[in-house]
């Protein structure tokens, strides 16, 4: 079972450093909806292996790192359309 939650840290590890990487030179931007699934795909992969070796702390940062992607997310759908906007309430004089 050890091998298998290994191979879930590095592939974890990979997509956020590939997403990093990529936007590094200019492949990708901040905003791609790529980058982000790599950093939320690699977010909760990472955390899978680090509640696996008890590594708590670590796997704090990456759900917080999983939450924001998810939020990148958000925005791009609502962008594309994907997603309907919240609304507002109007602000009364």
């Amino acid at each position: 079972m050890e091998p298998l939650y290994n191979g879930i840290g590095v592939v974890g590890a990979l997509l956020i450093l590939m997403g990093f990487y990529r936007t590094s030179i200019g492949r990708w931007t901040h905003k791609s909806l790529w980058y982000e699934l790599d950093n939320a795909c690699g977010a909760a992969l990472l955390v899978v292996y680090q509640l696996h070796v008890g590594a708590y702390i670590s796997s704090v940062l990456n759900v917080i790192w999983f939450i924001v992607a998810l939020r990148g997310l958000s925005s791009i759908g609502e962008r594309r359309g994907w997603m309907r906007p919240k609304r507002r309430k109007a602000k009364r004089a």
